[in-house]
């Protein structure tokens, strides 16, 4: 049994399952069942834009009978209804079906203390850590604010505004699981630094979509052109990335951050004229971004992994990223890209300053950067996921002993 809210990370976790003959079934708030005829004659009759939103809800491989939906709670999620409170009521209901149903359990975060606590000590508990610990992230943001005081989207990140229940839950859900899933190395370090048992934890790094990611047939040349995509914020590394840029004064090269959400204004207006910005863009107007820079530079405090680097490196792009996120996990150094430590902008101009004196060699990175990418794709992660599970017929199987039939 899995659960979690959304569309998380394009269904991959309970696909991978499904593939595997391990899934009882899918808890979420709503799915398309667009692998019924009925449903597609539906979508095909509804406008683009709704047919659009219909085909995220769905997964090839992902079958509509496999899973459950609560449209209760996708109802009173329309409403306005809190979050966290819809989040508790889709855990706590997939607990109990998997505690019926003899099976087991893998809760994404934020949804496994209720699941986790319905569910009791039926069968193993599994689960997948989206996000660092909530107490290291407190922690490191709390040193942020005062090193940089105008980055105020720093006060208004969850860790920093949950209140002290929710906080204690999520810091919990770790403990109460027999196995948690992070998607690189820094996220698992920062469970074991809050008490989970090294031995449980597995390390499975994001996949990509390297069919749509991919190089451009051609280049325009031009400046270097440095990118840095995500929310404009100091969470992401925006004032390192900022003050770096602007030590090195740099010509012929320019500096592209592109991203929706929140913004640091008084990061941005603090450098504002050496860098040009575009909010909002389309999925294809990023992969054309990334296709066109010669390297991709996102500096983050913490990331559970950043998909940026691996939908970068899908399109031929050499990254620039920190010891905190998933680029640590699959970039090699000088060949794909570099990794830095957190809060140095000398170390990003070092990079920086590389790229621009050696454009050749830059360039030469960019079919290694390629291949980085087709060694992580989608099927390598459900592989990984699907490997991380206690096996079956193992005292801990993780599946029912008909396979996960219905």
């Amino acid at each position: 049994m899995a659960v979690f809210n959304g569309a998380r990370d394009q269904y991959q976790v309970p696909l991978a399952m499904a593939q595997a003959g391990r899934l009882e079934a899918l808890v979420t708030d709503w799915y398309s069942p667009l692998d019924r005829s009925w449903a597609r004659a539906v979508q095909a009759a509804l406008p683009a834009r709704v047919g659009a939103a219909l085909r995220r809800r769905y997964a090839p491989g992902l079958p509509s009978a496999r899973v459950v939906p609560l449209w209760s709670q996708a109802l009173r999620q329309a409403r306005g209804a809190d979050l966290a409170r819809v989040d508790a009521a889709l855990g706590a209901h997939a607990g109990r079906l998997a505690a019926r149903r003899g099976a087991g359990l893998l809760a994404y975060s934020y949804y496994a203390h209720d699941a986790f606590t319905a569910y009791g000590s039926a069968g193993p508990r599994v689960l997948f850590q989206v996000h660092p610990h909530p107490a290291s992230l407190r922690a490191l943001f709390r040193d942020e604010m005062a090193r940089v005081p105008q980055a105020d989207s720093l006060a208004g990140e969850e860790e920093m505004r949950d209140a002290g229940e929710r906080f204690g839950r999520l810091s919990r859900e770790p403990l109460l699981a027999d196995l948690c899933i992070a998607a690189s190395r820094y996220t698992g370090r920062t469970l074991v630094e809050n008490g989970v048992d090294p031995a449980r934890v597995r390390v499975v790094p994001y996949g990509v979509d390297v069919e749509y990611l991919h190089p451009a047939a051609e280049r325009a040349p031009g400046p270097l052109r440095v990118l840095f995509a995500g929310q404009m914020v100091q969470r992401k590394g925006l004032s390192d990335l900022l003050t770096a840029w602007g030590s090195l004064g740099l010509r012929d090269a320019e500096l592209t951050l592109v991203g929706r959400g929140r913004f640091d204004q008084g990061v941005l207006r603090s450098h504002e004229g050496s860098f040009r910005m575009e909010t909002d863009a389309s999925r294809a107007r990023l992969r054309e971004l990334y296709q066109q820079a010669d390297v991709l530079c996102v500096p983050s405090l913490a990331e559970g992994f950043g998909l940026v680097y691996l939908e970068a490196l899908a399109c031929g792009t050499p990254v620039i990223g920190t010891v905190n996120s998933g680029a640590a996990d699959v970039v090699t150094e000088g060949r794909d890209g570099w990794v830095v430590p957190i809060r140095s902008p000398d170390a990003l101009a070092e990079r920086l300053r590389w790229c621009h004196e050696n454009r050749d060699a830059l360039a030469s990175m960019r079919a290694h950067a390629r291949e980085t990418a087709l060694r992580h794709d989608w099927a390598a992660f459900r592989a990984g996921v699907v490997a991380a599970l206690p096996g079956p017929g193992a005292p801990d199987d993780f599946s029912r002993g008909h396979n996960g039939g219905a």
